[in-house]
C-alpha cells in the first residue's frame, strides 16, 4: 500500500469508527466499563499505525485491545472499532506472517461467539443473532479478509517476480552489448594491426631498396606510394565501419586479392612458393577476409622474423581449406612487448570464421590454418 492510502485508510478508520465506539460504549455500558472500552478503542487505533511497516505486531496489539474489551462485555463485537481486525488480518496476510493471520481468523470467531453467548446480559436480554449465526457471519468476513491478503500477496510476489525479470533482462542485454562491443573494438584492433604491421613492412623494405639501390629508388618510391594508399584504403574502410551500413563499404580483400599480396612480399625479398591442390571455391565474405587477414600477418612475420623461402600449400578438401605456411627456424623471436599479438589475432580471425589455426615451433615454423568451405566446386585443380 502506498503511504498516502495508508494515511487516508488510518484517518478515515479513525473519524468514522472512533467517536461511533466512543459514544455507543459510553451510552450503553456503566461509567468504568465504558471508560475501558474507549481506552481499548483508541490503543487499537493508534496500533493500527504499526500496520504498514509492523503488520503481524500491529494484528496482536489490536487483538489484545479487543480481547480487553470482550473481558468487559459480550457485546464488544457491536462496537465499530471491531472492523480494525479484519483490515489488520488482510494487511498481515499480504505482507506479514500469513500463518498467524489464518490463525487469528479460525480461532477469533469461535472465541468471540463463545463469550457472546456466555454473557449474562446478552443471554437474559436476547438480543442480537444466535451464537452459531454470529461464529459464521464471522468467520465469513474473517477468512474473506485474510483471502484478500493473500490474493494481494500473490499480486506483490508477481509484480516483484516480474521487476526482477526485466532486471535480469536488463543486465543480459548489456552485458551482450558490451561483449559486441568489445569484441567490435578487438576485431578493429586486429584489422588496424594487419594492415599497419604489412604496409610499414613493406615500406620500410621499399626504403632500403631506394637508400641502397639508387637505379632501382624510382620503383621503391612507386611500391611505397601504391602501398600507403592501399593501407590508407583498408584504415578508412576499417574506421568506415563503425558509422556506415555494410552495404556502403567498399569489398573487403578476399582470396581473389592473395596473388597480389604474395607479389608484393616477394619484391621485397621474400620468397614465397605457393602449390595449391585441390578445386578452388568461393567462400563467405567473412571466411576469405579471415584467410587473408591470416596471409597478410604470415607473410609479414615470416619477412620479419623468418629464414629462408616461405613454402605456401593450399589443399582444397571436400569439407575444408587447408592453408599450410612452412618457414626456416626464426632468427630472432618477437620483441617481448608485442609477443603474440599477431598470432593471437590470425587465431580469433580464423575461429570466427569457424576455422582453427595450429602452430609448430619443433623443426620449422609451421602455421596451419583450416576453415570450412562449400562442396560444390567453382574452380579448377592446379598447382602454382
Amino acid at each position: 500500500m502506498q503511504r498516502w492510502g495508508f494515511v487516508l485508510l488510518v484517518g478515515a478508520a479513525a473519524v468514522c469508527l472512533l467517536p461511533a465506539t466512543i459514544i455507543m460504549a459510553l451510552v450503553s455500558l456503566p461509567s468504568p466499563d465504558g471508560i475501558v472500552i474507549t481506552m481499548c478503542a483508541a490503543a487499537a487505533h493508534a496500533s493500527l499505525l504499526a500496520l504498514r511497516r509492523a503488520p503481524t505486531r500491529a494484528l496482536l496489539l489490536i487483538v489484545a485491545c479487543t480481547a480487553v474489551e470482550a473481558a468487559v462485555t459480550g457485546l464488544f463485537v457491536l462496537f465499530p472499532s471491531t472492523l480494525l481486525v479484519p483490515v489488520a488480518l488482510h494487511g498481515v496476510a499480504a505482507h506479514g506472517d500469513r500463518r498467524i493471520a489464518m490463525a487469528v481468523a479460525a480461532v477469533g470467531p469461535v472465541l468471540t461467539a463463545v463469550r457472546y453467548a456466555t454473557d449474562p446480559s446478552v443471554t437474559g436480554s436476547a438480543f442480537g443473532p444466535a451464537p452459531w449465526l454470529l461464529a459464521i457471519v464471522l468467520l465469513a468476513v474473517c477468512s474473506a479478509a485474510v483471502a484478500m491478503g493473500l490474493l494481494r500477496r500473490s499480486e506483490l510476489r508477481a509484480a516483484a517476480l516480474a521487476a526482477e525479470r526485466l532486471a535480469l533482462e536488463e543486465r543480459d542485454r548489456t552485458f551482450h552489448e558490451e561483449r559486441a562491443a568489445a569484441a567490435e573494438r578487438s576485431r578493429i584492433s586486429r584489422d588496424l594491426h594487419d594492415v599497419l604491421a604489412h604496409s610499414l613492412t613493406v615500406v620500410i623494405g621499399q626504403t632500403r631498396v631506394a637508400r641502397f639501390t639508387p637505379d632501382k629508388a624510382p620503383a621503391a618510391l612507386d611500391v611505397i606510394e601504391e602501398t600507403a594508399r592501399n593501407s590508407l584504403r583498408d584504415l578508412r574502410r576499417t574506421l568506415r565501419t563503425l558509422r556506415d551500413a555494410p552495404s556502403r563499404l567498399d569489398p573487403m580483400p578476399g582470396l581473389a586479392d592473395l596473388p597480389a599480396l604474395i607479389e608484393r612480399m616477394q619484391e621485397l625479398g621474400l620468397a614465397v612458393h605457393r602449390r595449391v591442390t585441390g578445386a578452388p571455391r568461393t567462400l563467405g565474405p567473412s571466411t576469405e577476409l579471415a584467410l587473408h587477414r591470416f596471409a597478410q600477418e604470415a607473410l609479414t612475420n615470416a619477412h620479419r622474423h623468418g629464414e629462408g623461402p616461405l613454402n605456401w600449400d593450399e589443399t582444397w578438401e571436400q569439407h575444408r581449406l587447408v592453408i599450410t605456411l612452412r618457414n626456416a627456424v626464426p632468427a630472432h623471436p618477437h620483441p617481448a612487448g608485442g609477443a603474440g599479438l599477431g598470432l593471437r589475432g590470425m587465431h580469433e580471425r580464423l575461429a570466427a570464421a569457424g576455422g582453427t589455426l595450429d602452430i609448430d615451433r619443433s623443426e620449422c615454423f609451421l602455421l596451419r590454418a583450416t576453415v570450412p568451405c562449400p562442396q560444390h566446386p567453382s574452380g579448377e585443380e592446379g598447382a602454382r
